[in-house]
């Protein structure tokens, strides 16, 4: 592929990897809630209520971490392949 190419890569995958990032914190500050909220609970239905709405979104955040690993291994790969690009184009060694 050219440079331009891994360029376009390597922009995508960052504005991936930064919206995928902000679904991370936006899932977390609500697990954290629910989990606060848990412990504020009187009630037994309410302190379940909230146990499973903790639950349900520390099992999202570990769906998302796993799409953040794979952009970071694509991110690698692309970086690699820009960076040989980038030296065959100016014949540095």
């Amino acid at each position: 592929m050219s440079i331009a190419n891994e360029a376009g890569y390597l922009y995508v995958l960052s504005k991936d990897l930064a919206t995928l990032n902000k679904k991370m914190k936006k899932a977390s500050k609500k697990a954290q809630k629910h989990l606060e909220k848990h412990q504020q609970a009187t009630s037994p239905e309410k302190r379940q209520k909230h146990q499973q709405k903790h639950a349900k979104k520390t099992q999202q955040i570990k769906k998302l971490l796993e799409e953040h690993n794979e952009i970071l291994a694509k991110l690698r790969r692309h970086q690699i392949a820009f960076a040989h690009q980038l030296q065959n184009e100016h014949q540095i060694k």
